[in-house]
């Protein structure tokens, strides 16, 4: 799925809502956050991040927030009415700065549920975004730069090992995602391309790298000149390189693990927290933030 989204005005077309433009946005750039593992109303970090998150938000305008997957613990939601709905996300982050569109993926833990409960919630809220399981975003900056987001459902990729490439709840195995992704990156020509899913590729900790995800989607990273691939399931803040492609995991809105760092790792942090990242037609500037909205590191993805 593809739409070419204004950066003035990000519109809720299956809800049929414009979401207000916040002060000081500009058409030059494209300011996000991002935030995973995250669905969990025990944990009073989760509010502390979300706290947090509204305030970086306001001070640089955030047009859109990512989340990594795992939306919802222990066992994802069961309907478009549960109660987790209120309990975890729109009563958690109800910042007025956390009011632009969510682009959702799905995680390991909200398979547990109805995932597709996740995908029909977009036509309920102004502001969650997951249309399909997996889909294709393009967002238009002034002059004409485009940056190209691509969400994965990454569960079903996991399984792709042996006779285990079914599991409950998807829609068949992940050969025709991983078909579609491939022919959508042959094709891109925007000047930044970036892959959202949940399991890590490259990872320091507790969780680890997903091998049957790096199998299959890794090398079309590199072979497609993906810039950066953006990730979950590790509870922690990380950012590592390798041939060309910057990883990013941010996995620790509600909770943290410990980490073990590998070469490939620029910074590794494990404590909550989140990123947020501005996106020009010349730069792609990294941030990592803690649950006090404290600036931990910040780099540019060259």
């Amino acid at each position: 799925m593809s739409r070419t989204i204004s950066r003035r005005a990000l519109i809720c077309a299956s809800a049929g809502l414009a979401l207000a433009p916040r002060a000081e946005a500009s058409p030059d750039r494209l300011d996000f956050l991002i935030v995973g593992d995250w669905g969990d109303p025990h944990v009073n970090a989760q509010r502390e991040v979300a706290t947090a998150m509204g305030e970086v938000a306001s001070s640089i305008a955030g047009d859109f927030v990512i989340s990594t997957g795992d939306n919802f613990y222990n066992r994802g939601v069961r309907s478009v009415r549960d109660p987790q709905w209120r309990a975890t996300y729109e009563e958690v982050y109800s910042a007025p700065s956390l009011q632009a569109p969510w682009y959702v993926v799905l995680g390991n833990h909200d398979y547990a549920g109805d995932p597709e409960a996740e995908v029909a919630y977009t036509a309920t809220s102004p502001r969650w975004r997951m249309p399909a399981r997996y889909w294709r975003e393009d967002m238009t900056l002034a002059g004409g730069e485009v940056a190209t987001f691509f969400f994965l459902d990454t569960t079903p990729i996991t399984r792709l090992s042996g006779v285990r490439d079914f599991i409950p709840g998807t829609t068949g195995d992940a050969r025709p995602q991983l078909r579609w992704l491939e022919e959508q990156l042959a094709a891109c020509t925007s000047r930044w391309r970036i892959v959202v899913g949940h399991h890590p590729i490259l990872s320091s900790g507790n969780h680890g790298p997903d091998h049957a995800v790096a199998e299959h989607v890794q090398p079309l990273l590199e072979r497609y000149g993906v810039h950066a691939y953006i990730n979950g399931h590790d509870h922690d803040l990380e950012h590592l390189q390798e041939r060309g492609v910057h990883y990013v995991c941010s996995g620790s809105g509600s909770e943290a693990r410990s980490i073990n760092a590998v070469p490939q790792s620029r910074f590794a942090y494990a404590d909550t927290g989140f990123a947020s990242c501005a996106i020009t037609g010349e730069l792609f500037q990294l941030r990592f933030h803690d649950s006090n909205a404290r600036v931990l590191y910040d780099t540019q993805l060259s």
